[in-house]
């Protein structure tokens, strides 16, 4: 069996069982492409996999490096149980893993700048004009949306009337209904007459976020004019490797939605679980992660800790 062939079959098993799998599946049809479509499974070397998993940084070992030996350990514990081979190529010994990514936490005044920028910087970021921008990055923050659920996003997803957003089948194949706070839908329903003076329909299976030519927006422009007005107004992480990104709005929209809670003295155990349905996690162990990723919201719970503590103490 060729490597193409085995490799194609093992993702459509996986993605038949309901995964999405799509990052696998990109690693596996990289692999392919370097060692060769045609090239036997049972005659890959532990040389060629080695060589794939260090790449062009050598030695260097980064999170995707653990994620790529993932994704080949579990193509060849398939190929080994369907008997096109009978051995493993990939290296049982991890290698040692980096220290764990964080995710960048932006500040208010941070927020402000990189909104700010995109109105004030250029009239269009590259094919993305600045009021679609701008409104995509509200709703990033402000919901707390993955960038993939923003850009799936059709008119009959987004109710204005109603202030609601439906989410379609998103990570985990969940879908789940937003509710909007004024703000933010007074920033769609102004983007959206935006949209209606440009000329785009509003019908079911239109995308609400368009290109002025009322394309859909795709990632990798999204990504491209968030680096080039991150870069911009200066938000960065001095001397780091990992640089703030698209993602981290949904990480700081999680972490000021549970300190503001703390703040107001709501009991933020008891709330946890509504941020996890709306954040669309399959369990609360994705949310509570949130708990501990920034200094404030640590000083928050402690506080919250220590008045705790005086009323047993104390009666």
């Amino acid at each position: 069996m060729n490597l193409k062939l085995a490799t194609l079959e093992y993702v459509a098993l996986k993605q038949s069982m309901g995964m999405r799998f799509e990052t696998e599946a990109t690693i596996l049809r990289a692999f392919v492409k370097q060692i060769g479509d045609y090239v036997a499974v049972a005659t890959v070397t532990s040389e060629d996999v080695l060589r794939y998993l260090n790449g062009a940084n050598g030695d260097s070992v980064t999170l995707f490096w653990h994620r790529k030996h993932e994704a080949l350990k579990g193509f060849w514990e398939f190929a080994i149980r369907r008997g096109y081979t009978d051995r493993s190529p990939v290296p049982v010994r991890r290698a040692k893993e980096p220290l764990a990514f964080v995710p960048y936490i932006y500040t208010q005044e941070e927020l402000k700048r990189l909104l700010d920028g995109a109105t004030s910087y250029q009239k269009k970021w590259l094919k993305l004009e600045a009021v679609t921008l701008r409104a995509m990055l509200l709703l990033l923050y402000g919901a707390g949306l993955r960038t993939s659920e923003s850009l799936r996003l059709n008119c009959a997803d987004v109710d204005l009337a109603a202030a609601m957003l439906t989410i379609r089948e998103s990570k985990f194949y969940k879908s789940r209904r937003i509710a909007l706070n004024n703000q933010l839908c007074s920033v769609l329903s102004e983007y959206d007459r935006n949209r209606h003076q440009e000329g785009h329909g509003r019908g079911e299976a239109a995308p609400f976020f368009t290109y002025k030519s009322g394309g859909p927006v795709a990632r990798f422009v999204l990504e491209d004019a968030f680096l080039r007005l991150r870069n911009h107004v200066g938000v960065k992480r001095d001397n780091a490797r990992y640089q703030p990104r698209l993602h981290d709005l949904r990480h700081s929209f999680a972490v000021h939605r549970l300190t503001a809670w703390y703040r107001d003295g709501a009991d933020v155990q008891q709330l946890l679980p509504a941020l996890c349905t709306h954040l669309g996690h399959v369990s609360l162990k994705g949310t509570q992660r949130y708990l501990t990723m920034t200094p404030e919201l640590l000083a928050e719970a402690s506080l919250r800790f220590e008045g705790y503590a005086q009323e047993v103490l104390h009666g």
